[in-house]
């Protein structure tokens, strides 16, 4: 499996594990720790998924999914949050794919990321 990734997280040690595991299924990775970042880096090479946090300084991840969602060049983005919130309501709301728990998920998150990108 191939796709560019771009994981968001304020927490370094997150970002690395997330990294590392999709990595080992061949997804080429880039990371942003803050929401700013993560709307610089879709500017600048937009990937075919992102896997977000909720929680982080600045701009919230219900904030960047609203902005990307408003602008429809980026219709094909496909987002996934990853997070410790339990407010799912409001992370479809603000148009996510799909909504994975940290605490239980990481270890399917391959799989679903393999899935989410398969819709059409």
């Amino acid at each position: 499996m191939s796709g560019k990734i771009l994981v968001v997280d304020d927490s370094k040690l997150v970002t690395d594990i997330v990294k590392m595991r999709l990595e080992m299924f061949g997804y080429q990775v880039r990371l942003a720790h803050s929401g700013e970042e993560a709307l610089a880096a879709i500017a600048a090479d937009m990937p075919d998924l992102m896997v977000l946090d909720v929680q982080m300084p600045g701009i919230d991840g219900y904030e960047v999914c609203r902005r990307l969602r408003d602008n429809p060049s980026l219709d094909d983005l496909r987002i996934i949050m990853l997070t410790s919130s339990d407010d799912k309501h409001a992370a479809f709301e603000a148009g996510v794919d799909d909504y994975l728990n940290k605490d239980i998920d990481l270890l399917n998150l391959p799989n679903r990321v393999r899935m989410v990108l398969e819709l059409e």
